[in-house]
């Protein structure tokens, strides 16, 4: 794909959020979108027509992340108010509140059959929630890590977090084991390439970097964007030919997987960029912002 097959060109604005929205996830077909943020809602949309479909409202605070399951009929989310969320998608009503962690929520990830969530915790750990099952407690508690866990994302057999600590580390369920890589710096965002050889870390001292999977190995580091003190999202596109960023001065940001080269940056939003998400087969992108609003990129 050339830097002219990107998507940089402004297909919609979604409004309808009040103050910053915090995250914008499309689903797993692409179909959809759901964005959440400081106005304690979690929005639906059609993002293709630029549509509002239904707005959820539970939380008592800011919502800070919101994933779906693979059959579009779930979601979960999680935020400011200690609680992890899992909600019918249809009738938008809570079927659990997961609850159990000390701090507040940044981040949850479904595995792949969706029978799990996996939550990421200001109180240093990664706590693992059984969907089909009607506890609210943890079915596991992974607490290894130093400080804040930022971010979290699963393999079929692997939990991955990144933390303020400085470190990604990985766990691997099938024989308990984990490995922990130190990148000292802060990590606020992790991503995995959709061929799931590499990590691609956030990190609060403006680079993006790229580690393998399975060695640790740091392949390569990206740079131009602004990051040092916001929750920036990052990830691949869905070739993962280039690397995808949001800067906190409202730019984003695609570079070349290999060589690291900035082959396109444009302006997205007035102000920070707190979230990037790219459509799972087409050329087409969602970004969010402090600013209140969800663009859709489409080339």
């Amino acid at each position: 794909m050339s830097a002219t097959e990107l998507p940089t060109k402004e297909a919609h604005i979604l409004k309808g959020h009040e103050g910053a929205v915090l995250a914008a996830r499309f689903n797993g077909d692409g179909n959809y979108a759901l964005t959440c943020g400081k106005d304690r809602t979690i929005r639906l949309w059609n993002p293709h027509r630029g549509i509002l479909i239904k707005t959820y409202k539970s939380h008592g605070r800011e919502v800070r992340d919101v994933h779906v399951t693979s059959d579009n009929a779930k979601f979960c989310s999680c935020g400011g108010d200690r609680q992890v969320y899992y909600w019918d998608v249809s009738t938008g009503r809570v079927i659990r509140k997961f609850r159990g962690h000390d701090g507040e929520v940044n981040a949850v990830k479904f595995n792949d059959s969706s029978s799990v969530v996996v939550s990421a915790g200001f109180d240093r750990s990664l706590r693992v929630w059984d969907c089909r099952s009607h506890s609210v407690e943890p079915v596991q508690i992974i607490d290894t890590f130093l400080d804040t866990v930022m971010s979290v994302v699963l393999t079929k057999t692997e939990i991955i977090g990144g933390s303020v600590d400085g470190t990604v580390r990985t766990f691997d369920m099938r024989i308990g084991r984990e490995m922990s890589d130190n990148l000292g710096q802060p990590v606020n965002c992790i991503s995995i390439s959709n061929d799931g050889n590499c990590v691609l870390a956030g990190c609060l001292d403006s680079t993006l970097r790229l580690l393998d999977r399975t060695t640790g190995e740091l392949l390569q580091v990206y740079k131009g964007h602004i990051s040092k003190s916001f929750k920036t999202d990052c990830c691949l596109t869905n070739s993962d030919a280039h690397v995808i960023g949001g800067s906190e001065d409202g730019l984003v940001f695609f570079w070349d997987l290999v060589d690291a080269k900035v082959v396109s940056k444009f302006r997205a939003h007035d102000l920070v960029v707190t979230s990037v998400s790219y459509h799972p087969k087409e050329d087409c992108m969602l970004t969010s912002s402090v600013d209140g609003t969800i663009r859709v990129w489409k080339k």
